[in-house]
Protein backbone atom coordinates (compact mmCIF):
# COMPACT_ATOMS: atom_id res chain seq x y z
CA UNK A 1 0.00 0.00 0.00
CA UNK A 2 1.04 3.67 -1.03
CA UNK A 3 1.41 5.36 2.43
CA UNK A 4 2.49 9.08 0.61
CA UNK A 5 0.16 11.80 0.14
CA UNK A 6 -1.20 12.11 -3.54
CA UNK A 7 -2.09 15.05 -4.37
CA UNK A 8 -6.04 15.76 -4.89
CA UNK A 9 -6.47 17.74 -8.12
CA UNK A 10 -3.25 16.92 -10.91
CA UNK A 11 -1.49 19.19 -12.61
CA UNK A 12 -1.30 20.07 -16.08
CA UNK A 13 1.30 21.56 -17.48
CA UNK A 14 -0.39 22.39 -20.93
CA UNK A 15 -2.85 24.17 -19.06
CA UNK A 16 -0.72 25.94 -16.97
CA UNK A 17 1.94 27.43 -20.26
CA UNK A 18 -1.53 28.38 -21.80
CA UNK A 19 -2.66 30.30 -18.88
CA UNK A 20 0.49 31.87 -18.29
CA UNK A 21 0.78 33.15 -22.29
CA UNK A 22 -2.31 34.26 -22.19
CA UNK A 23 -1.58 36.56 -19.22
CA UNK A 24 1.71 37.94 -21.18
CA UNK A 25 -0.42 38.16 -24.07
CA UNK A 26 -2.78 40.42 -22.40
CA UNK A 27 0.10 42.31 -20.28
CA UNK A 28 1.94 43.49 -23.55
CA UNK A 29 -1.18 44.70 -25.66
CA UNK A 30 -1.95 46.93 -22.79
CA UNK A 31 1.57 48.58 -22.60
CA UNK A 32 1.66 48.70 -26.20
CA UNK A 33 -2.42 50.11 -25.83
CA UNK A 34 -1.40 52.67 -23.31
CA UNK A 35 1.85 54.01 -25.30
CA UNK A 36 0.23 54.60 -28.21
CA UNK A 37 -2.86 56.50 -26.17
CA UNK A 38 -0.30 58.53 -24.91
CA UNK A 39 0.97 59.35 -28.17
CA UNK A 40 -2.39 60.08 -29.31
CA UNK A 41 -3.92 62.16 -26.35
CA UNK A 42 -0.84 63.45 -24.51
CA UNK A 43 0.92 65.68 -27.58
CA UNK A 44 3.24 67.46 -25.25
CA UNK A 45 4.59 63.84 -24.42
CA UNK A 46 8.20 64.40 -25.57
CA UNK A 47 8.93 60.20 -24.98
CA UNK A 48 5.72 58.51 -24.40
CA UNK A 49 7.82 54.95 -23.43
CA UNK A 50 8.78 57.20 -20.18
CA UNK A 51 5.54 55.95 -19.11
CA UNK A 52 6.85 52.27 -18.73
CA UNK A 53 8.07 52.46 -15.14
CA UNK A 54 9.71 48.98 -15.85
CA UNK A 55 13.45 50.25 -16.53
CA UNK A 56 13.85 46.73 -18.65
CA UNK A 57 11.00 46.74 -20.50
CA UNK A 58 11.85 50.46 -21.62
CA UNK A 59 15.13 49.08 -22.45
CA UNK A 60 13.34 46.98 -24.76
CA UNK A 61 11.26 49.25 -26.20
CA UNK A 62 13.83 51.91 -27.00
CA UNK A 63 16.43 49.10 -28.42
CA UNK A 64 14.17 47.32 -30.45
CA UNK A 65 11.22 49.15 -31.10
CA UNK A 66 7.25 48.93 -29.86
CA UNK A 67 6.30 45.54 -31.11
CA UNK A 68 9.96 43.60 -31.53
CA UNK A 69 10.45 45.03 -27.82
CA UNK A 70 7.15 43.83 -26.24
CA UNK A 71 7.88 40.35 -28.47
CA UNK A 72 11.25 39.71 -26.64
CA UNK A 73 10.09 41.15 -23.21
CA UNK A 74 7.53 38.62 -23.71
CA UNK A 75 9.47 35.90 -24.29
CA UNK A 76 11.55 37.37 -21.20
CA UNK A 77 8.54 37.29 -19.02
CA UNK A 78 6.96 33.73 -20.04
CA UNK A 79 11.21 32.28 -18.86
CA UNK A 80 10.98 34.89 -15.54
CA UNK A 81 7.22 33.28 -14.77
CA UNK A 82 8.25 29.65 -14.75
CA UNK A 83 11.47 30.60 -12.98
CA UNK A 84 9.16 32.38 -10.28
CA UNK A 85 6.95 29.18 -10.03
CA UNK A 86 10.20 26.63 -9.46
CA UNK A 87 11.06 29.40 -6.65
CA UNK A 88 7.67 29.61 -5.15
CA UNK A 89 7.57 25.46 -5.52
CA UNK A 90 10.73 25.08 -3.43
CA UNK A 91 9.98 27.50 -0.66
CA UNK A 92 6.65 26.22 -0.65
CA UNK A 93 7.14 22.20 -1.10
CA UNK A 94 8.59 21.97 2.26
CA UNK A 95 5.24 23.20 4.23
CA UNK A 96 2.24 21.72 1.50
CA UNK A 97 4.33 19.21 -0.50
CA UNK A 98 1.18 17.67 -2.70
CA UNK A 99 -0.01 21.18 -3.31
CA UNK A 100 2.83 23.26 -3.70
CA UNK A 101 2.80 23.57 -7.75
CA UNK A 102 -0.90 24.59 -7.75
CA UNK A 103 -0.09 27.26 -4.86
CA UNK A 104 2.26 28.78 -7.31
CA UNK A 105 0.54 29.03 -10.29
CA UNK A 106 -2.06 30.42 -7.79
CA UNK A 107 0.45 33.02 -6.54
CA UNK A 108 1.52 33.70 -10.36
CA UNK A 109 -1.99 34.11 -11.11
CA UNK A 110 -2.87 37.03 -8.36
CA UNK A 111 0.54 39.10 -9.65
CA UNK A 112 -0.35 38.58 -13.04
CA UNK A 113 -3.90 39.68 -12.43
CA UNK A 114 -3.00 42.87 -10.23
CA UNK A 115 -0.53 43.70 -13.34
CA UNK A 116 -3.23 43.62 -15.75
CA UNK A 117 -5.90 45.56 -13.84
CA UNK A 118 -3.70 48.19 -13.20
CA UNK A 119 -2.77 48.39 -16.87
CA UNK A 120 -6.15 48.74 -17.82
CA UNK A 121 -6.38 51.07 -15.31
CA UNK A 122 -3.98 53.38 -17.01
CA UNK A 123 -5.32 52.46 -20.62
CA UNK A 124 -8.82 53.94 -19.13
CA UNK A 125 -6.77 56.98 -18.11
CA UNK A 126 -4.56 57.90 -20.76
CA UNK A 127 -7.62 57.47 -23.54
CA UNK A 128 -9.51 59.81 -20.69
CA UNK A 129 -12.47 57.57 -20.71
CA UNK A 130 -11.66 58.20 -16.22
CA UNK A 131 -10.15 61.55 -15.49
Amino acid sequence: MNTCAQPIIGFNWGIVLIVIIAFIVLDKALTVANIKAVQKNFPKIKDPLSIEKNPVARYFFKNYGLIAGSILYGILSLILALLFMAISWFTLHFFWPTTAWSMAFYILCLVYGYTIVNNFFFFLKFTKVIP
